[in-house]
């Protein structure tokens, strides 16, 4: 029998540059350590990956985005509390339709019932440095073509959902 917490969780990540600096979700300090990650969530059932970052931007940041384009996919197995997570996130880079978003230095946003603050961050900050922490695990490689990540240059993406009809 599988319990909740063996089964796997797919998500769409939002990748927005402005300069060398990429908008990234603050998330609680804890151990003395702020996590940071893009703003995004989990796949619907039924829903594509695409469909799910623009969805999720929206809902959570009240922003609109274009030209959205998938970088890669990250396989993230990680400890959770005792426990193993096991997640598949799709890290789309985006542009926002309105480019005043791009002015603002914090936006505010919400996922469910919490609140937080998306900040910009300058990628450049996360290396080496043990007082924040840039996830999913693999994303600072991923996003340097650094480390020691399988990287393949032509990503191929075929959605199953533009080839059949429902």
């Amino acid at each position: 029998m599988i319990t909740i917490s063996q089964r796997y969780r797919s998500s769409s990540l939002c990748i927005i540059w402005k300069a060398d600096s990429i908008l990234l979700e603050q998330l609680p300090e804890e151990d003395g350590i702020i996590t940071f990650r893009p703003v995004g969530g989990t796949i619907e059932y039924g829903e594509d990956s695409k469909s799910t970052v623009i969805r999720e931007v929206k809902e959570e940041i009240n922003q609109d985005i274009i030209e959205s384009r998938l970088l890669g996919i990250i396989e993230n197995i990680f400890p959770f509390y005792g426990e193993v997570g096991h997640e598949f996130d799709f890290i789309y880079e985006s542009k926002f339709l309105y480019t005043d978003a791009y002015e603002q230095e914090v936006i505010h946003g919400v996922e469910g019932d919490n609140k937080y603050l998306a900040v910009w961050k300058k990628l450049s900050n996360f290396k080496g440095n043990p007082k924040i922490k840039l996830v999913p695990d693999g994303l600072y490689e991923m996003l340097t073509n650094e480390g020691k990540s399988e990287c393949i240059n032509n990503i191929k993406h075929i959605n199953t959902k533009d080839l059949l009809q429902f």
